[in-house]
């Protein structure tokens, strides 16, 4: 049997995983910026909603992309990335433990 994999796009240590909803009773956020990286800058969006919901130890929340374009400051401006329309989850996707990473699930 062959695994299906979602749409998705993964930006340093953030994942955002295509999804076909979001989830019920989910509040939006006015914030833009949605992950403070381990080195200390802002990921954040540009248009779009976002909405925070801890999950577990990888989701922290959603994002309805509507014309929305990722701003990371170690890259814009010149390399800001469009995200395509429609509804992600945001996953962690590394953690750093005694200088070692700990594994991931995507």
């Amino acid at each position: 049997m062959t695994k299906a994999y979602r749409l998705g796009y993964r930006h340093g240590e953030v994942f955002m995983m295509r999804v076909d909803k979001l989830p019920e009773g989910l509040k939006p956020s006015k914030e833009k910026v949605f992950m403070v990286g381990s080195h200390g800058h802002d990921h954040k969006i540009k248009n779009g909603t976002l909405y925070f919901k801890q999950e577990d130890q990888y989701v922290f929340g959603y994002l309805e992309a509507k014309n929305t374009t990722l701003i990371h400051p170690e890259h814009s401006p010149k390399e800001d990335a469009k995200i395509e329309d429609g509804y992600y989850q945001l996953r962690k996707q590394q953690e750093w433990v005694n200088s070692e990473l700990k594994p991931v699930i995507d």
